[in-house]
């Protein structure tokens, strides 16, 4: 901690978006309490994320679901839980919030936490990031804005940890298990994660298993993981290799277990990559719709073409659905190059 700086009492991270967003928070968050930022935190998340918090020194978390996000899980008694939550939040009056998004929900869910003081992440005019969020009254006041020529979201939460701690030289590469190890003299062990929350983001079936016909004839080591839901689609997508690609569904604790033990990992835009990146391991994204440099892990190779439509990059919204040219950025990525990254 710098000598000028006076402590925060108490930090709240409020991490209420997608299971990606909230890995790369968690990677935010271990930089903010290793730089002396408070003498506490808070971290206000999904259970779904819990673990990814719960390790980190000084570190409450209190868990319900929000009414954001992919998977808003909202129905019945989680509104309740919701309520509740914010309630111990309030109970614990912290200092200060802090959220990543600079969304005008993540503000609302700030103003109900009570706290005296939110300090959100601004995205300047042109920004990519703002076609993800909403802000219909305005952006407010944000503690830092992210330039226009500054896309990528790592870089710019390097940016809003520069500010709250200036002496410090941040950025968030993960837990260094493997670091971005490079081809060893060995088979590699690849992971596999061929699902997404919507399907515009989804590569084709058939690719997948070319590329898992590759690796296998290198003698490299397959793992494909899913949800315990997937089971059946793993199964499907996978069965002419019978136990030659092994298939792991289970908690997102044990996936981010598995994922440390890997060389690389395989995904698309989605969480995987960044867990990967979390636990020091290179990846190779499948980008479909988003600007290919927006949410490029640091350790990680992007796969994006355009494939032609007219409509790339769609922020995840398809105007190509239904049509000739349906999905085509996602479909253009070839097997072929994807192996070329894995071996690179």
């Amino acid at each position: 901690m710098e000598p000028h700086r006076q402590q925060e009492r108490l930090a709240c991270l409020i991490v209420a978006h997608n299971l990606g967003d909230a890995v790369i928070q968690s990677m935010f968050l271990e930089q903010l309490v290793a730089l002396g930022y408070a003498r506490g935190y808070l971290v206000w998340t999904r259970p779904q994320v819990a673990f990814l918090f719960e390790k980190i020194p000084q570190c409450e978390v209190i868990c319900s679901q929000f009414p954001v996000g992919t998977a808003k899980q909202m129905a019945g008694s989680a509104i309740f839980t919701f309520m509740n939550a914010v309630l111990r939040v309030r109970s614990r009056r912290p200092s200060v919030t802090i959220d990543l998004i600079g969304d005008l929900r993540d503000r609302l869910f700030a103003r109900i936490a009570g706290t005296p003081r939110h300090l959100f992440i601004g995205w300047a005019e042109g920004h990519p990031f703002r076609r993800l969020i909403r802000n219909p009254f305005g952006v407010g006041a944000p503690f830092v804005t992210v330039p226009a020529d500054i896309r990528n979201v790592y870089a710019a939460y390097g940016m809003m940890l520069q500010k709250l701690i200036p002496a410090s030289n941040p950025t968030l590469l993960g837990h260094g298990v493997g670091l971005g190890r490079t081809r060893a003299d060995r088979p590699l062990r690849v992971g596999l994660q061929p699902f997404a929350s919507q399907a515009c983001k989804l590569w084709p079936g058939e690719n997948w298993r070319q590329l898992a016909q590759s690796l296998l004839a290198r003698g490299d080591e397959v793992i494909a993981f899913g949800a315990p839901a997937d089971l059946g689609a793993l199964h499907t997508l996978f069965a002419h290799f019978g136990e030659s690609v092994r298939l792991v569904t289970g908690s997102i604790p044990n996936f981010a277990n598995q994922v440390a033990a890997l060389d690389v990992m395989v995904g698309l835009d989605s969480f995987s990559v960044h867990m990967a990146q979390r636990q020091g391991v290179r990846s190779v994204m499948i980008n479909a719709g988003n600007p290919p440099d927006l949410w490029a892990p640091p350790m990680g190779n992007t796969m994006a073409n355009s494939g032609g439509c007219a409509f790339y990059p769609c922020y995840n919204v398809p105007k190509c659905e239904g049509s000739e040219n349906e999905y085509a950025c996602v479909k253009a990525v070839t097997p072929a190059q994807v192996l070329q990254a894995v071996q690179n």
